[in-house]
């Protein structure tokens, strides 16, 4: 099981990344910010930050809140950091996937912190591969 998840975590960084490149070639058009907030728990332990935006290609509307696919915040401070840089009414430049619309981000940088995915898949990996090593005993 471990070992499954493991593959599963590293296939996942794989995507992440790909996109992540695949989204720094895309058209951009501009667009409004139209919510910015932290949500979930009560307590800074557990918040997270949302991001609404709008834009529109070819006369049509369309919402997203995909900040960047590579883009993991590890703390309370990254989210509020976040918050600053993209404050509700902003207008921003929305980068889209002329595939598929729907599919925008704000940042197509690629994350250093993205590497933690692939820690995490390899510990993983190998943790089953041991597990599997002494079940055969």
């Amino acid at each position: 099981m471990v070992l499954f998840a493991g593959i599963i975590i590293g296939l996942y960084g794989i995507y992440k990344i790909y996109k992540g490149y695949e989204s720094q070639n895309w058209p951009t058009t501009e667009g409004k910010i139209i919510d910015s907030r932290l949500a979930g728990a009560k307590r800074i332990i557990g918040r997270r930050v949302f991001i609404k935006y709008e834009y529109f290609v070819e006369g049509n509307r369309y919402v997203s809140s995909q900040i960047s696919y590579t883009l993991i915040i590890g703390d309370y401070s990254g989210s509020v950091e976040i918050l600053r840089e993209y404050p509700k009414g902003k207008t921003v430049t929305v980068h889209y996937d002329p595939d598929n619309l729907r599919d925008a981000v704000l940042k197509t940088e690629i994350s250093g912190r993205i590497s933690w995915l692939f820690i995490l898949s390899v510990l993983a990996i190998i943790l089953g591969l041991r597990g599997l090593r002494w079940q055969r005993f």
